[in-house]
């Protein structure tokens, strides 16, 4: 690259928009954090990773737990007390990161 085409590099970087600070998680992500973490990765080889993952997959997945289609000491206790919109939020929360 060229002395000029560096400065204009250079300048653009002073005026590229500042990358917004993630916002804070909604309160009931943390009921999932303790295991799952608020960036989505398990706490133990025994809990599954779920950020990035698909945001329909994990929707079906918390509402079948919901309604004891599928059973799982924690995650049945859990998830019997959520309404739909908690769902939706957790599931935006974990969705939306990168997988890891």
């Amino acid at each position: 690259m060229h002395a000029a085409g560096r400065m204009l590099f250079l300048a653009g970087l002073l005026f590229w928009p500042a990358i917004p600070q993630a916002a804070e998680p909604p309160r009931i992500v943390r009921v999932c954090a303790s295991c799952h973490g608020l960036d989505g990765v398990g706490q133990n080889v025994d809990i599954p990773n779920i950020a990035g993952q698909s945001g329909i997959y994990l929707k079906n997945q918390l509402r079948a737990f919901r309604n004891g289609q599928r059973r799982h000491p924690q995650m049945t206790i859990s998830a019997e007390q959520l309404t739909d919109r908690e769902i939706d939020q957790i599931v935006t929360h974990y969705a939306l990161m990168p997988a890891r």
